[in-house]
């Protein structure tokens, strides 16, 4: 998680040193471990290191081999194969990633990132073609924002690198401000300010003088299928390439955690970590723990995992933690407010694991989605005809949830059993009230009618709301959600403030490809979801945890959090100027009022969307 600059002046001029000092400067949290800068007339680049590779794999950045220049933030998953095509000079275990980034480029040209395993954003400079060449790995692990006009191009790991420059202006922008208060993740393109873009994920970006020119270079395919003979080589399958994920995940030299929740992700990612390290090295786990919201504590699940050898298990108590904490300081390096209401928790794990002189934290994020739950299987036997084999399921979900067969036969199958044109109609219907004020009824309808919130969260969320028809396609759209970019820009910018680089092994692009393409069966068997993790580490997870048929809901934690911070919720309702533009403030006070009496967590999410945009506005007042 180190960070990146560069400036184009596509109309010829020269860089000035200090402006593009002054951009590396503003990432000067990203690099610990040092910068330095490459300038070349109308082309320049800085770089910022956070040592997070093994030393022997690290070198100086900007790179440059021939005509080439590179600043990238990369770790590359699939270094033995690249060395074998590339032929580096040297040692194969000593070559860095940026250079066999360079060398790929130099083979492949373009086509580079259809070679490339890894989390990356990077920016080449090719001064043969006189271009920039930008991309941004599969699942937007590593960040990347830009500025484009005819005279100017620049790119950065963060958005405050780019407003530096006199030229651009940071004129926040409306529309992400909607989203953001109606919790609308769909558009991966726009950021809070109108002239500052991302590079979408799996996305690539050519810059010259003259044109530029954008394409998605990778996606899933829902069509592909993968099969094998055994549920027991489905799992070995599985096994093998999950533990590749972690073993590339736990390359650095430096100390490595995970964040332990004793669910079946994080508590897979940290059982095969602690395989892998132990004995040679211990692993630390970081649990957040609450003595007074007993709903939201796992340390029944935790403790079963972590009496082992080798493992040090550390516990946050953040009981007495305001939703707020952290807020004083994270304000001066968020460029967007925060949407996580566990950010209290977040903050202060990433606080206590630099204290540690941790340097990377591998974390669960978006297994669910990855591994699948299987449960469009259901409607899938019916049109099938596999009417026996439905039944068996219902009754066998029925015993591990506790639910009766009919109500999961209403929410599970019936939906998927409804023809396109009914659904269609049916969704139109329910557009009325609108989706943005149910979402947030404190919204000022001033407001959402002047950026047509309605229009856009019907062309953003339409697609991803249809009924998909197969497994493989609703698991398309659960892995591409809009909102887990959201998460990994706001979680890496957290863990970037404490010199951490977060890593998430169930992103691991050979992983969630062969996720995708087994057969629901493989998700979904005999009443339990999430079959092949269960089967695949069952020599590594405890009982308890293995065979847990549900998740623990943070809700009671956030509440508490929310209510400590009652004092600045009160400021809010008595002088919202800042939220004004953009909510009621009657409905504010009303929903505040609401929240005192019945502690729903509707209205704490509502009030919480109010405060932090308040917050992190007023911040971004002080600092323009």
């Amino acid at each position: 998680m180190s960070g990146l600059v560069a400036i184009f002046q596509r109309g010829r001029d020269k860089i000035e040193p200090a402006r593009l000092e002054t951009a590396l400067t503003s990432l000067d949290h990203r690099g610990p471990d040092g910068d330095d800068m490459w300038i070349n007339d109308a082309v320049g680049m800085g770089y910022q290191h956070l040592q997070s590779v093994p030393a022997a794999q690290t070198d100086d950045q900007p790179q440059r081999l021939d005509e080439l220049v590179v600043s990238a933030d990369v770790r590359l998953d699939n270094r033995a194969e690249l060395c074998q095509r590339l032929d580096p000079p040297g040692d194969d275990e000593s070559v860095s990633d940026s250079y066999l980034l360079l060398a790929a480029y130099r083979e492949w040209g373009q086509q580079c990132v259809d070679h490339l395993v890894g989390a990356y954003a990077f920016v080449i400079w090719d001064a043969h073609e006189n271009r920039l060449f930008c991309a941004r790995d599969h699942f937007g692990v590593k960040p990347l924002y830009y500025h484009a006009t005819d005279g100017l191009f620049a790119v950065a790991s963060e958005p405050k690198a780019i407003l530096t420059h006199p030229s651009i202006q940071p004129s926040l922008n409306e529309r992400k401000v909607g989203d953001f208060l109606t919790n609308l993740f769909e558009d991966e393109e726009n950021t809070f300010y109108e002239s500052i873009r991302r590079l979408p994920p799996a996305h690539a970006m050519i810059v010259s003088a003259g044109n530029s020119r954008r394409w998605r270079y990778w996606d899933l395919d829902p069509s592909r299928a993968v099969t094998l003979d055994s549920n027991e080589d489905y799992a070995r399958r599985f096994r093998d390439l999950f533990e590749q994920a972690v073993h590339c995940r736990l390359r650095t030299d430096e100390p490595a955690a995970t964040t332990l929740s004793g669910g079946l992700d994080s508590s897979s990612v940290t059982a095969v970590a602690h395989e892998q390290l132990w004995p040679d090295e211990p692993l630390k786990t970081y649990s957040g723990v609450f003595e007074d919201a007993p709903e939201s504590d796992e340390r029944e699940y935790i403790e079963t995992l972590v009496d082992r050898s080798g493992i040090n298990s550390q516990y946050v108590f953040a009981d007495d933690l305001s939703a707020l904490s952290g807020f004083d300081q994270a304000m001066d390096y968020y460029d967007a407010p925060v949407h996580n209401t566990m950010h209290f928790m977040k903050w202060e794990i990433a606080r206590r694991a630099s204290d540690d002189e941790v340097g990377v934290v591998l974390e669960g994020t978006h297994g669910d989605s990855v591994v699948g739950y299987g449960l469009v299987l259901l409607p899938h036997l019916i049109r099938t005809g596999r009417w026996i084999q439905l039944v068996k399921e219902l009754r066998a979900m029925g015993d591990v949830f506790d639910r009766q067969p009919r109500s999961l036969f209403l929410r599970q199958v019936l939906p998927g059993l409804i023809p396109d044109p009914v659904e269609r109609l049916y969704r139109w219907i329910r557009r009325k009230p609108s989706v943005e004020m149910r979402a947030n009824p404190t919204l000022d309808q001033g407001f959402a009618n002047r950026i047509d919130l309605a229009s856009r969260h019907h062309r953003l969320t339409d697609p991803r709301s249809a009924i998909a028809r197969t497994a493989r396609e609703w698991q398309y759209e659960s892995v591409t959600a809009g909102s887990l970019v959201d998460f990994l820009e706001a979680n890496d910018i957290t863990h970037a403030v404490f010199g951490i680089e977060p890593r998430y092994p169930f992103l691991d692009k050979r992983l969630v490809e062969f996720s995708l393409a087994i057969p629901p069966t493989q998700q979904l068997t005999d009443g339990w979801t999430r079959m092949i993790l269960r089967r695949a580490l069952d020599d590594l997870l405890p009982e308890e945890i293995q065979w847990r048929s549900w998740k623990t809901t943070m809700n009671a934690a956030f509440i508490g959090a929310l209510a400590i911070a009652d004092d600045q919720l009160l400021e809010l309702v008595e002088d919202p100027s800042m939220v004004e533009p953009y909510l009621n403030p009657e409905s504010l006070r009303e929903t505040h009022d609401r929240f005192q009496a019945e502690r729903d967590i509707h209205s704490a999410r509502v009030l919480w969307r109010a405060l932090s945009l308040s917050a992190w506005l007023e911040n971004t007042a002080g600092t323009q």
